[in-house]
């Protein structure tokens, strides 16, 4: 039984042998020797159908998990890349040990924020890379994770005034928000609203920045709502739902679905990608990240770390508002095919890849984002290098072009990631 499944999986991803745990081929000067990604959970429905169909005025098209979950189509598109990204890495050196066709016993290492979708991502991942391996997918055992939940647990504390301060720079005045994107919201309203007067009215509210009691900034007006429809029109055409159902039969193309995006894009613009918010609600995170980078270096940025950061392969699967986060702090920025700029898909993974110098003994690290287009989820189209994962590399003037990519000295790189880290939660258990 053991056996049919794994056939079954690979024969569903495109491939008729075992994913190879070891590769003879190296890079000559450049061989990877560790890589630590953040990933955003694959393809899921809406959270809350019922907001949706009250904020418009008609019920949205169901799906065959319940709101939230990650989906069938979902699972094999994590699945699918998880198993082209590992044959890339083993392609540059990265050391996993074989066993049986399996990686050694603690060569790799997976941490999930404790939902449903992202712990299935997560297995996803690992059955796409070493499928029939049994590799486990860990997770916090309360329902929030202060890797991920730093802003909902109450353990970030920006200053709320700066945090206002950099949202209305960016906004301008409410009356020079709302022409902005007018557009935008005459688009959306075209393709979700109904005739009756009091379908959509949100998209009718004023400009404005609210700030809750518990330190949450959000922008009234068209975009809350009206991102949330933005993000679950593109969802549905990512899950390959009928054509007459995505966004109501008004996007047709990926094109198209890209620009009903345009009020979710704001969204993140405007308050998940300012600074004083983003360093608040990511340093926890970060942190890690560094420590799991630099675990086994002469210079590791911390003495007493989870010992599971030290594993050659490190996965961390959470939710776009994490990778905006980690995104900001790094000061990177890109530009994938057909969607909106700096945009998270479902499956998108920021990735830190540290490579040795075997000249010199330098390591470097080369830091990537990598997601599928919009049509590469539709039809769950095989990866391969004719049909390559589209990706995005973090550049810098201290950061070096190779034969490997661009690859940034690992010590200025943890300086550059220091000068963004704030003390919130700096002695909070994690991994827990």
């Amino acid at each position: 039984m053991k056996k049919l499944t794994v056939n079954f999986l690979l024969l569903m991803m495109g491939s008729t042998s075992q994913i190879p745990i070891t590769s003879a081929a190296q890079a000559p000067q450049y061989v990877l020797e560790k890589v630590v990604t953040l990933s955003r959970h694959g393809v899921r429905p809406q959270t809350d159908s019922a907001s949706l169909q009250k904020a418009t005025g008609q019920a949205w098209p169901e799906w065959t998990v319940p709101d939230g979950f990650l989906t069938g189509h979902g699972y094999m598109g994590v699945a699918q890349q998880g198993a082209y990204q590992l044959q890339q890495w083993l392609a540059q050196g990265l050391p996993l040990k074989e066993q049986q066709h399996c990686p050694a016993e603690g060569s790799v290492w997976v941490w999930a924020a404790p939902d449903q979708r992202t712990k299935a991502t997560g297995m996803a991942l690992v059955d796409g890379m070493f499928p029939g391996c049994g590799i486990a997918v860990h997770s916090a055992s309360t329902p929030q994770d202060p890797l991920f939940d730093t802003l909902d647990m109450g353990l970030a504390h920006p200053d709320m005034a700066v945090v206002k301060q950099e949202v209305m720079a960016r906004m301008g005045s409410p009356e020079e928000a709302a022409k902005r994107y007018q557009p935008a919201v005459d688009l959306l309203r075209q393709a979700v609203c109904t005739p009756d007067k009091d379908s959509c009215k949100f998209l009718d509210k004023p400009w404005k920045v609210k700030i809750s009691d518990d330190g949450k900034v959000k922008l009234g007006g068209p975009v809350s709502e009206g991102s949330s429809m933005g993000e679950t029109i593109r969802l549905q055409y990512s899950e390959n739902l009928p054509l007459e159902q995505v966004a109501f039969g008004h996007a047709a193309s990926a094109e198209q679905v890209s620009a009903l995006m345009a009020l979710h894009a704001a969204k993140y613009d405007l308050v998940s990608d300012t600074p004083e918010y983003a360093r608040h609600g990511g340093s926890i995170l970060m942190r890690q990240l560094l420590n799991a980078l630099t675990a086994g270096t002469q210079n590791p940025t911390s003495q007493t770390i989870n010992l599971a950061l030290q594993r050659p392969l490190v996965m961390l699967v959470g939710h776009d508002t994490n990778i905006a986060q980690i995104q900001t702090m790094l000061g990177f920025n890109w530009q994938l095919p057909v969607y909106p700029r700096n945009d998270i898909p479902p499956g998108g993974s920021l990735n830190l890849a540290r490579y040795k110098n075997t000249q010199t003994g330098e390591q470097l690290v080369r830091i990537t984002f990598s997601a599928r287009t919009l049509d590469q989820w539709r039809q769950l189209s095989p990866l391969n290098a004719q049909h390559p994962l589209p990706e995005a590399e973090f550049q810098a003037a201290w950061c070096k072009k190779t034969d490997v990519g661009t690859l940034c000295p690992l010590t200025e790189f943890v300086s550059h990631v220091r000068q963004q880290l704030v003390d919130d939660g700096k002695d909070v258990a994690v991994f827990k």
